[in-house]
C-alpha cells in the first residue's frame, strides 16, 4: 500500500477526529474540551474549542476517533 501524507488544505474535505471518552476518561485540565456524542455511532467523544473552529471554517465533519478511523478505509 502507498500512502503519501500531506498537509490538509481547504476544499480536501475530511473527518476531524474527537478523542474518545473512554482513552481519556477525564478532560478536567482541558476546561475548552465538552463531552459530546458521536453523530455517527452515538459513544461519549470530546469536543474542543479546536475543534469546534475546524469544523466552522472548513466545513469538515467530526466523529469519533473510531468512526473517523473507519470512513478513511473505504
Amino acid at each position: 500500500m502507498n500512502v503519501k501524507i500531506t498537509a490538509h488544505k481547504p476544499g480536501d474535505g475530511g473527518i476531524v477526529c474527537m478523542p474518545l471518552k473512554s482513552n481519556i476518561p477525564d478532560a478536567g485540565n482541558r476546561p475548552d474540551w465538552n463531552l459530546v456524542t458521536c453523530p455517527t455511532c452515538g459513544v461519549e467523544c470530546w469536543e474542543s474549542n479546536l475543534i469546534r473552529e475546524i469544523v466552522k471554517a472548513e466545513g469538515l465533519a467530526a466523529a469519533c476517533t473510531t468512526c473517523a478511523l473507519r470512513a478513511g478505509w473505504r
